[in-house]
């Protein structure tokens, strides 16, 4: 093989290696994949009812709990129902809002739809979320995952599961 044929090959082999280490970088970073589990105890702190005029009520909710593996948490919730809607029958309603989960590590935001029906213990929530990456900060920034929600409404507690995937920059 010459010197010329040889440096091709050689020039070849490490431009090859330097696009598979850039493309591993572009990709911006590793996936972490992780169950997740929070519990709240929520507060309600202000109430607007138009439901007379309008069938809407719409309410913001504060609590404190846990987030599985992120340790003790705040939790902020924005919440519009809409009460004309019964989807589980009479005295049930539908729910959308944003959830905000803030812990040492960071702020995630959560995207809420839910359906409130009537129970023998009460009305209880049960919906779905999903994270808004764009909007959460820290270790949650660019993090993408949905899940599942049930909230007891007469006891104020809420649970929430799900998946969750963390975006980790490469350092």
């Amino acid at each position: 093989m010459t010197r010329s044929k040889r440096l091709l090959l050689i020039a070849a082999a490490f431009v090859t290696l330097a696009s598979g280490v850039a493309l591993s970088s572009a990709s911006g970073a590793s996936r972490d994949s992780k169950h997740f589990e929070a519990h709240f105890q929520e507060s309600n702190v202000s109430v607007t009812n138009r439901i007379a005029d309008l069938g809407l009520f719409q309410l913001m909710n504060t609590g404190t709990g846990v987030v599985d593996g992120f340790g003790p948490a705040t939790m902020m919730l924005a919440m519009s129902q809409d009460r004309s809607v019964t989807p589980c029958g009479p005295g049930s309603w539908t729910n959308a809002g944003i959830r905000r989960i803030v812990v040492a590590a960071g702020v995630l935001i959560l995207r809420n739809k839910a359906f409130v029906c009537q129970t023998a213990a009460g009305p209880v929530a049960t919906g779905r979320w999903q994270v808004d990456g764009d909007s959460s900060t820290g270790v949650f920034a660019g993090a993408r995952g949905s899940g599942t929600e049930t909230v007891h409404i007469p006891t104020a507690q809420s649970s929430l599961s799900g998946k969750l995937k963390l975006v980790r920059s490469e350092k």
